[in-house]
């Protein structure tokens, strides 16, 4: 097929602004030595003051070398989880959960110090705790104080957090596979991304392109002779850092945005565990650890993490990440909205027990009536109208059909009335555009064209 001289000229200036780019969304460290604080590719930052000087003369040390990690494997074992991360050579972290002589991470990169008890925090375990702890909590305004073992004065081990977060779900979260034995089997999460990645890449909807990459292919050949997008999609599934280096690049495509893509994913885990427990029998119901309170919470967390990345993160979010952020937001709020049904009911034993009740009661499973409904604040957006109106253009339509979905429903006004306010905005917006001056209109007309060259030639240097 044939390209025009046009075509080629843009994609010459996109690889340009491609080998230029330089994402802020990465692995690396940044230490502060003279102000005692550590910065970490999650945004949360860490104070180094209240450490004795043996210990904080170690995390200086182990933070002294600049390095990218990344994150391989994870996997329970015993009692608690074993992490693989990659730098020049592997490190195995075990991180062990509860109360023991040795409740703090540790690393085989220091194993002459296991005999001796609990080690120095290496750089390893710093960026590892660090990682889990970002799925956990949202992300603060002011620096955490370290501890001696690694983990902060306020959350002490984040391992004790991980059987309520779920280990499947923080491996989806943290894009990490799940090591069984010597094999890595790639998450379906890890697949359904490598799927949109190329589908987004090749200008196709995702749920029409190439249904046969499945990764039953994985552990075989890479290379597949005369298919380059199963080549790359098997390249994507068996390597990390390509993975992550292509999805890093994605940042201004709303739905795989890095920095936002971990919430979509969470609420999807949170759809499909809701969906399978209004489908199960009463005897399956029983089995299943994520129920719909565990669900409701799920949302909860994401919201209050998203908002806490919108208010608190020391570096102003990019216009893409604004776009990203809130094509999350409508996103969850859009598969809420939708799952407006009441289901069977739940049998709560211990509603009685906190009422000094014998008697159980009954309560039907309504997804949009908890979230939306019987919430003190206006679901999703409250934090939506955090974001300026030019993030949401590209949501009109879908922010409209939500507001006639839920204008028959018992939806509290306060909620209707915000939404309807977010739908004007962009709308009041281009109107005050469309009725400026015609001078001031073609001034502005002239300098855009001026400076478009510049945008597509660094689309990702713009601050």
């Amino acid at each position: 097929m044939s390209t025009s001289a046009g075509s080629q000229s843009r994609r010459r200036e996109d690889d340009s602004a491609e080998t230029n780019y330089e994402s802020d969304i990465d692995t690396s460290i940044d230490f502060d030595e003279a102000a005692g604080i550590a910065s970490f590719p999650s945004g949360t930052r860490y104070s180094i003051h209240d450490l004795d000087p043996g210990t904080k003369d170690a995390i200086v040390k182990a933070l002294g070398t600049p390095s990218k990690l990344t994150l391989r494997g994870c996997s329970p074992r015993e009692q608690g989880y074993v992490f693989l991360i990659s730098e020049t050579i592997d490190y195995h972290v075990r991180a062990p959960y509860g109360v023991g002589p040795f409740d703090g991470p540790s690393c085989s990169c220091r194993q002459d110090e296991r005999s001796v008890g609990l080690q120095h925090p290496c750089r390893h375990t710093l960026w590892l705790c660090d990682q889990i702890l970002s799925q956990l909590v949202p992300l603060p305004r002011d620096p955490y104080t370290w501890r001696i073992d690694g983990y902060t004065t306020k959350h002490g081990n984040v391992c004790d957090f991980i059987s309520d977060f779920h280990f499947d779900v923080l491996a989806d979260s943290l894009r990490c596979d799940v090591m069984a034995g010597e094999s890595l089997k790639p998450r379906p999460c890890r697949i359904q991304t490598a799927r949109e990645i190329l589908a987004t890449i090749s200008g196709n909807p995702v749920d029409q392109y190439r249904l046969d990459l499945t990764g039953e292919a994985v552990g075989k050949r890479v290379v597949k002779e005369g298919d380059l997008e199963e080549t790359i999609f098997r390249m994507l599934l068996e390597n990390d850092s390509f993975f992550s280096y292509c999805l890093t690049s994605m940042r201004k495509y709303e739905p795989l945005n890095p920095r936002f893509r971990r919430f979509r994913d969470r609420a999807n885990a949170a759809l499909d565990a809701f969906d399978r427990y209004v489908k199960a029998s009463d005897l399956e119901r029983g089995e299943l650890s994520e129920n719909p309170q565990w669900c409701y919470k799920t949302f909860k967390d994401i919201l209050e993490q998203i908002k806490a990345i919108i208010i608190n993160l020391e570096r102003e979010l990019h216009s893409f990440d604004r776009r990203a952020a809130a094509d999350t937001l409508v996103y969850i709020l859009d598969q809420v909205v939708s799952r407006n049904e009441d289901h069977g009911t739940v049998h709560d034993e211990n509603e009685g027990e906190s009422h000094g009740e014998d008697q159980s009661t009954n309560e039907k499973i309504n997804l949009y009536t908890k979230l939306v409904v019987e919430s003190h604040h206006n679901f999703i957006l409250d934090i939506l109208d955090k974001l300026p109106p030019e993030s949401t253009n590209h949501l009109l339509p879908v922010l409209s059909r939500i507001e006639r979905a839920v204008a028959a429903t018992n939806v509290p006004r306060s909620f209707l009335e915000k939404l309807g306010e977010i739908i004007a905005r962009p709308r009041s917006a281009s109107s005050r555009s469309g009725s400026e001056p015609a001078g001031s209109s073609r001034k502005r007309s002239n300098q855009d064209t001026d400076r478009h060259p510049k945008r597509i030639k660094h689309p990702f240097h713009e601050t």
